[in-house]
């Protein structure tokens, strides 16, 4: 129950309302600002204004450079002319990055050089034309190693060869910080882009992550570009020719119009179904398109089908698939009515695989050519998705690691929670599933993506879940039915009792403490629940190993005996000591006679001594009783 809302007077209103202004602008706020808005406020409250006006102005960035990036691509695709795409390539980066000066170099693979083909922001007569010879300057770094390369400040940097024109081109231009990333299509460098400013600085994980990602796109452009200059070139000499080669330039304007009509495809906001579609309507075939792990995501026909068996892609196909990765071409399949895979990939990552059917005639180089850079619109495609799972993925994970932590503020936090359509104010069951650090990243993307509800983020050795409302047992289940598909491994899932927003923090702690107990015990794979392991975690806390050590000092004698003569005396403990010391009950427990109860428990009574079913031992035992159990129980299943 909600106490009834207190009506604000004008002045508190008009107060409100001003602060509000500020925030939606992205404006950064002082507590003197907030102040100076809201009167005398406290500190928490002006503490909490700052930090919501910083998070709006992260935001408004993020989402200013995403709106560029594919901004740019509706620019971009228009441009035929190589040299000046590179010139509107650069100019776009410049807007984005907000450096003094951005440029780019272009790779000659035959002679292993660089050569500056468009720049923004220099004043120097040295830069344009300005040759990299092989092995020198931070461009060529970026080329060997295809990853980006930066200096806070290059005449203090001596980490890689210098060539004395280069430096002469960085005096006199006063640059000081670069950042170098690569621009790579199909596996294949095509130049460095650059972006520089003339004082000293370092550059942020997010700055790099921006300038590759805008690299990588302008790359397929780039690509594009110089496919579609090619077809111009051949048009040019078609016209000269006979009726075969006329043909010939036909069938690569075709292909043409459907690599723009893809392409339109993607930037208007359309799937993988209408690209399939487009696809199979110009080649006359099926057609489907699989993830980045083989999965079907469209197709045009319901034959298709044939090409996975029980979820999995045909092994012709896969082999075909790594073939096409490496070449970056279509490669043959010719199983099942499949003729051809060919990859969709930025640099060296694999985003998905386009597949096509067999048709009445063989493909010519022109559909193949066709496939391939389809295959390009699918990898765009992906990417573009990406970005926006990223970001998605990014702000509900705050969301749920501020609400695993117990600190944030549960009223910021409501709002938060409904500004992305997710109803807080509910019980929540929490599960945490302990995962390497290799495997993390996996299993945080999988079980992100597994049920819109669920709130995930890293937290501890693993991953913690929140399920809204679900019963304990069931969302353990559930969690490591969807994680442990991800991970192909064994999977520990392990759930918190349920609990509203605000006690969260406590018992998921509790959680962890049994996912930390439990492996020590050998249990590495299921899913449980920490209240039916609590008197185990009150008596031992986290630590297994102190448990098994419990173990081997109260039955010890009882374990060895059972492994040396293949017998379950332990069994009989845990029945006689649940049936209160009744022979009977736990004979029948035990599906024996009477008789052959009473002689086990001599035998007991033979290895642990004439008291061992006293009041204080025999709790003692029927724990220790219990927890081998537990550990015999786990090493069977392994």
């Amino acid at each position: 129950m909600h106490d009834t809302p207190v009506r604000l007077d004008d002045a508190a209103q008009r107060s409100v309302t001003g602060l509000l202004a500020r925030l939606e602008s992205g404006e950064q706020l002082s507590r003197e600002d907030v102040r100076s808005l809201l009167g005398p406020v406290g500190e928490a409250l002006a503490t909490q204004a700052q930090r919501t006006a910083a998070r709006v102005n992260r935001l408004r960035r993020r989402d200013g450079e995403l709106s560029a990036l594919i901004a740019s691509t509706r620019d971009l695709v228009e441009v035929r002319d190589v040299q000046a795409l590179l010139k509107r390539l650069v100019d776009r980066a410049h807007d984005l990055m907000g450096t003094d000066v951005t440029y780019m170099s272009l790779y000659d693979k035959d002679i292993d050089e660089l050569f500056v083909r468009a720049s923004r922001g220099t004043v120097s007569p040295r830069f344009p034309g300005l040759r990299v010879p092989a092995g020198m300057g931070i461009a060529s770094r970026v080329v060997r190693s295809m990853t980006p390369h930066w200096t806070a400040d290059y005449g203090d940097d001596d980490h890689f060869a210098r060539d004395p024109e280069i430096d002469a081109a960085i005096v006199e231009e006063h640059l000081r910080s670069l950042l170098g990333v690569p621009m790579s299509a199909n596996g294949e460098v095509l130049g460095v882009l650059f972006a520089a400013d003339r004082a000293p600085r370092a550059f942020s994980g997010e700055e790099v992550a921006l300038l590759s990602a805008f690299a990588d796109h302008a790359a397929i452009i780039l690509h594009t570009a110089r496919l579609f200059s090619a077809v111009t070139e051949a048009a040019d000499r078609a016209e000269r020719a006979q009726a075969r080669a006329e043909h010939h330039i036909e069938a690569m304007n075709a292909s043409a119009r459907v690599h723009e009509r893809l392409t339109a495809l993607v930037l208007s906001g359309h799937g993988p179904r209408e690209v399939a579609e487009t696809l199979a309507e110009s080649l006359g075939r099926a057609v489907a398109i699989a993830d980045r792990e083989n999965r079907l995501v469209a197709a045009t026909e319901d034959g298709v089908g044939r090409w996975w068996t029980q979820g999995r892609l045909i092994a012709s196909a896969v082999e075909a698939a790594e073939r096409s990765r490496a070449s970056g071409h279509c490669a043959d399949v010719g199983a099942r009515g499949l003729d051809v895979v060919a990859a969709a990939i930025s640099g060296t990552s694999l985003l998905g695989l386009l597949l096509v059917g067999e048709g009445r005639a063989p493909l010519t180089d022109v559909e193949r050519r066709t496939i391939e850079r389809s295959g390009q619109i699918v990898a765009l495609l992906t990417m573009q998705r990406d970005a926006l799972t990223v970001a998605e993925e990014r702000v509900r994970g705050e969301l749920a690691l501020d609400l695993v932590s117990g600190v944030a503020d549960m009223d910021a936090l409501e709002r938060r929670a409904a500004a992305r359509g997710i109803v807080l104010d509910q019980p929540w069951t929490g599960v945490v599933v302990p995962a390497p650090d290799a495997a993390r990243r996996v299993l945080l993307r999988s079980l992100a993506a597994a049920d819109p509800r669920w709130l995930v983020t890293a937290q501890g050795e693993g991953v913690s879940v929140l399920v809204p409302g679900a019963d304990p047992r069931v969302a353990a289940e559930e969690v490591r039915r969807r994680g442990g598909a991800a991970a192909a491994a064994p999977l520990l899932a392990v759930a918190s009792r349920s609990a509203a927003p605000a006690e969260i923090a406590p018992v998921l702690a509790e959680a962890w403490e049994c996912a930390g107990f439990l492996p020590a015990l050998g249990v590495a794979d299921g899913a449980f629940q920490a209240d039916d392991y609590a008197p185990y975690l009150a008596m031992f806390g986290a630590d297994g190993a102190r448990a098994l050590a419990y173990v081997d000092r109260m039955i010890g004698p009882v374990v060895d005996w059972d492994d040396r003569n293949r017998t379950d005396l332990a069994a009989t403990i845990t029945a006689y000591t649940d049936s209160g010391g009744s022979v009977t009950r736990a004979a029948r427990t035990l599906y024996v006679h009477p008789n052959t109860v009473k002689q086990r428990l001599e035998r007991l009574t033979a290895l642990l001594g004439p008291d061992w079913r006293s009041p204080d031992r025999v709790f003692r035992v029927a724990v220790a009783a219990r927890l081998h159990r537990l550990r015999h129980r786990a090493e069977r299943t392994r």
